[in-house]
Parts: C-alpha cells; structure tokens; sequence
C-alpha cells in the first residue's frame, strides 16, 4: 500500500510541512500543506482490508511509507472515535482520565484512554484508542500530537454561534455513526454520538435531540456534514419539521487544489485554522 505525495515533498524540506494522518477502523487519511505556499494542500486515502488487524495494515504501510517516517513542522494524529465525553476542568485530574472515563464507557486493557484540553470550553475531552495502536504511532512518528475528530470543529462552531442568537445543531453523519453538538450563543448545550443502521435512525436522533432542547422550529438552524450524499437524503426529511436546514461545505481555501476533492470536514476544519 503505497501513499502518493507531492513530489517537492522529501525527507529535506519536510519540516515545513504540517500534516495529519486519519484513523478511522477501514482506513488512513494521510494529508499535508504548507502553510505560507497557495496550492500546497494534498491529501491520500487508503482504504485497508477489514479482514487484517488494522495494527498489522499500519504496520505494512509504514513499512512501505518514508514519508511517514519524516519530521514535520507539525504532525496530527486525528482519531475518529464514537466513544469521547466531556469532563470540566475543576474535575479533571490526569492521573483519574481512566475513572472519569469508565463512568461513561467500559474500558479494559485493550484500549487506552487519550486526553485534550478544550481551552474555550473550560473541560477536558476524554476519548478512546486501541492501545495496540496508540503504542506503534508513538514508536513511529516523530512527536505526534493526538487529537479527536470533533475538536477542530467544536472551536469553529462555537465561534459561528456566539454571534447567532437561535440555537445552532450541527450534525456530523459518518459510515454508520452519527455526531450532534448544539450551541447557544457560544454555549455547547449537548454533545453526543449515536449508532445509526438506517436514515430513520438519523431522523428519529435529531428530532428527539431537538424536542429534548426546546429548539424553535422556526428560527433555530440544523446544519450538517460529512457524508454528502446521506445529508441530502436526511436534509429532505427534517425540512419538513425545521424551516432553517443546511449543509456546511467548507472549502480549503488558498491550499486547495482540487475544489471537488472529497476531504473530511475535520481535516478541512483544521487547515483552516492554520494548524
């Protein structure tokens, strides 16, 4: 499994690129730009085969990778994981992560629980990695930073909402999982992620988040992204009932180089904030 990347870049002048590689259980997401270069941005998917341990697919395309093995001006780790929770800063202590997060998921030996600080929110977001895959990205990057799917874009959204007096829900619709946080004029009011097996699922979640918060049918906003495709499926279905629906499509602006390109919304969202 080979990852195509730009040819200027090289083990010489890798250090001014930032880059984040994606890990979700079918796949990587390996993606780059410069931050001072227009048209710099490029980005790789690899898909693995479900039938091998994802540890072992990582382990071969490392393998198979130099550009994996470089030092970066900055290198993310993003996982997407369902299993995260919030905890406040006036409770959080590092050395009771594992506690804290046992009061909402089950945990064993097989994973490990990562921790980052929400500045703006005043907490701590708790979340979930295989362990097993954890201890090689440690062995194999050059200082890593590990980070959850949804942070970039809690930032982002809470910005939009300060200055926006209707509630805000923002919808995140991926592979069989389901993500909705809603603001109030900068406040995260609710936070959670849903298993979905059909698009009834998905509707019948927003709707009840949306009776669960009082949201007004008529001047509070539902927007949504990630998967194009089920979002206008989904869209069609809750116009019905919210006047205000929409998809959030935010472009990759001075580092994009094909506008159609199908990046992940945290990806973009990370970019964008100059990470």
């Amino acid at each position: 499994m080979m990852i195509r990347v730009p040819d200027m870049l090289n083990v010489n002048n890798a250090e001014s690129y930032n880059v984040s590689i994606r890990l979700w259980p079918d796949g990587l997401y390996f993606s780059g730009y410069i931050l001072s270069e227009r048209d710099s941005f490029f980005s790789e998917t690899v898909a693995f085969d479900k039938r091998v341990p994802l540890v072992e697919s990582l382990k071969e395309i490392f393998f198979n990778n130099e550009c994996l093995s470089y030092i970066y001006r900055s290198l993310y780790v993003i996982s997407v994981s369902r299993e995260y929770t919030l905890v406040p800063d006036s409770v959080f202590i590092e050395k009771n992560k594992d506690l804290l997060f046992s009061f909402c998921f089950q945990t064993d030996g097989s994973s490990r629980v990562l921790f980052q600080p929400l500045r703006q929110f005043g907490s701590f977001l708790l979340y979930s990695m295989d362990n097993e895959i954890y201890e090689f990205m440690i062995r194999s990057l050059v200082n890593p930073q590990f980070i959850h799917f949804l942070s970039p874009m809690l930032s982002v959204w809470r910005k939009h909402s300060v200055a926006c007096y209707p509630k805000r829900m923002y919808v995140v619709i991926h592979d069989a999982m389901l993500d909705i946080v809603c603001f109030e004029q900068g406040e995260m009011i609710f936070v959670n992620s849903f298993s979905y097996e059909n698009e009834s699922d998905i509707v019948y979640f927003i709707m009840y988040v949306c009776k669960q918060l009082s949201l007004n049918q008529l001047e509070d906003y539902v927007s949504f992204c990630g998967d194009k495709m089920m979002c206008r499926k989904i869209i069609s279905v809750v116009k019905n009932y919210v006047a205000h629906v929409e998809i959030v499509s935010p472009d990759i602006k001075q580092y994009q180089v094909e506008l159609d390109r199908n990046v992940p919304v945290d990806v973009i969202t990370l970019v964008e904030c100059g990470l």
